[in-house]
């Protein structure tokens, strides 16, 4: 198919999240839902049983008091993790995803504001749970996830004796049902709360404007809205057989071993796998060997790449495809439910964000001579608000519009791109403004052996701070300024780095490993 637009998918309505359950074990029923290891044995569960698994769990928690209360949820990817999301949510229950990289002590502070009276973890966590009981929390109810077995047994034999009070229980689609803490790179955390609604019309959006049929890899942590809206939601929708890898090193085995069709990734892993078909290759890169590789790193039977979370180089996306593989960027926020655009299977734009979802409007605040002004978004994707901070979220609508943060623009095809966070604009005495994202891009893509940049202003001077691949590259710190001097030529005379400087270690990140923006000042490589 060429390049060019076509009509929306058709998808099957649901309105909450229990509608999504329920309606998927109707539609699907023993097709293979999610598959996984457990104990070296490799277990299949059946959209049907995950129902009925939902429906046990969710009737045992409320059977422990769990009624109009806040669950906390800790632990790496797994079955037990997605059962407990479905069963708190569907019995009227709040969760609250917990960021696995975060220490014991920021925990605490999540849960104590959440107000969770219930914490579910795996056993990898279960220091942090001693550390949560010693240091007098609201949680009263700890749950180790190797007893859920056994509250499965407990909520099945209570709904043989007639307990429905889950089964049947509605849902008011409105209600806050997922608090998800984001912090991003230079604020502290704060509690986003989505509803019902926010998160089934997220994953019906999505799927009205891209495909995932058939099977897919589960990499990305669920505690972070995209997994866990588009990685499952979605997925289902789709009635997809999702393979739940439990650990990055385990990647590749799981490629081979169940063969997906779909996987989403950050730009890092999509540009690591790319590099490792081409090392693989060596001088032999036809199209053919190309492929023939391709198809032995992911498993033989890969067809969408799904990537987000950061820019990524268009030549990958280009080199993807041709591989055969169809390779799709978009763009989100937790406060948007996840996905705000994307680009389509078969229509796209390389260095674009995609279109923006069915569900939800979207338009550029204040724009410039250019078109770029903030991405504002409207619709029902659109968060509740945040979490005991009415203050953080007055100042993030203007009326029914949500203020992203974000600067961009739309082209004649209805097309999204981001120019970088409007809180890093830099606006030069002279009027210029110069997004440093688009230059930190620029600096990675043309000088390999910078690994990490932050582009910033002080004096009306633009500066790169950079941290340098010293290991391979020995002579690059002499090598910085005549490099840079050649950069700056490739653009625009307002937008050259007149300052250059060098750190000695990497800069520091958030736990989705995105880099804090903010600046230890390292050696001048100008001095």
């Amino acid at each position: 198919m060429k390049n060019e637009n076509y009509p929306l998918y058709e998808v099957d309505p649901i309105s909450n999240l229990k509608e999504l359950v329920n309606h998927t074990a109707e539609k699907y029923g023993d097709k293979p839902a999610f598959i996984f290891e457990r104990q070296k044995e490799t277990v299949s569960v059946s959209y049907r049983q995950f129902k009925s698994d939902v429906d046990a769990l969710g009737t045992a928690l409320f059977d422990m008091g769990m009624q109009n209360s806040k669950v906390a949820l800790i632990g790496e990817n797994s079955y037990e993790w997605i059962l407990t999301y479905f069963a708190v949510v569907n019995s009227g229950n709040v969760i609250v995803p917990l960021d696995k990289e975060l220490p014991a002590a920021d925990i605490k502070s999540l849960t104590d504001h959440s107000g969770a009276e219930m914490l579910v973890f795996s056993d990898a966590f279960s220091d942090v749970a001693a550390y949560l009981k010693e240091n007098g929390v609201t949680i009263q109810y700890y749950v180790n996830m190797n007893e859920i077995p056994k509250l499965i047994e407990q909520g099945e034999d209570a709904i043989k004796c007639g307990n429905n009070s889950v089964v049947t229980c509605e849902i008011d689609n409105n209600a806050l049902t997922a608090l998800m803490y984001t912090s991003g790179t230079t604020g502290n955390a704060k509690g986003v709360m989505l509803s019902h609604k926010n998160l089934s019309c997220n994953a019906v959006g999505t799927c009205k404007i891209v495909s995932f049929p058939e099977s897919y890899l589960l990499i990305l942590p669920l505690q972070h809205i995209f997994a866990l809206d588009v990685g499952l939601s979605v997925m289902m929708l789709h009635g997809s057989m999702i393979a739940i890898n439990s650990s990055l090193k385990n990647i590749p085995g799981d490629m081979k071993k169940y063969k997906p069709r779909n996987i989403f990734m950050v730009p890092l892993l999509a540009e690591t796998f790319y590099k490792q078909i081409l090392t693989l290759a060596g001088h032999d890169t036809s199209q053919d060997n190309l492929m023939q590789l391709s198809n032995a790193v992911f498993g033989g039977n890969q067809k969408t790449i799904v990537c987000g979370g950061a820019p990524l180089d268009v030549k990958y996306a280009i080199g993807y495809r041709e591989l055969g593989v169809e390779f799709i960027e978009g763009y989100g926020l937790t406060e948007c439910s996840g996905v705000v655009s994307a680009n389509r299977n078969q229509y796209y734009r390389d260095d674009s964000i995609g279109q923006t979802l069915p569900n939800c409007e979207v338009k550029i605040a204040e724009p410039d001579e250019n078109g770029h002004g903030e991405i504002c978004v409207k619709g029902d994707i659109v968060m509740l608000g945040y979490y005991k901070n009415e203050q953080a979220t007055k100042e993030a609508f203007d009326g029914e519009w949500f203020k992203t943060g974000d600067l961009g623009y739309l082209d004649q095809d209805g097309f999204l791109f981001i120019s970088g966070r409007k809180k890093n604009l830099i606006v030069l005495s002279n009027g210029k403004n110069v997004y440093p994202e688009e230059l930190e891009f620029a600096l990675l893509t043309q000088i390999p052996y910078v690994k990490e940049t932050v582009v910033y202003a002080r004096d009306n001077e633009i500066i790169a701070e950079v941290f340098l691949d010293v290991e391979n590259n020995p002579d690059c710190a002499a090598r910085l300024n005549n490099d840079i001097v050649e950069f700056n030529k490739t653009q625009a005379p307002y937008k050259n780095i007149n300052r250059t400087v060098i750190r000695d270690t990497e800069f520091p990140k958030t736990t989705t490993k995105k880099i804090k923006r903010q600046y230890t000042k390292g050696v001048d490589a100008n001095a």
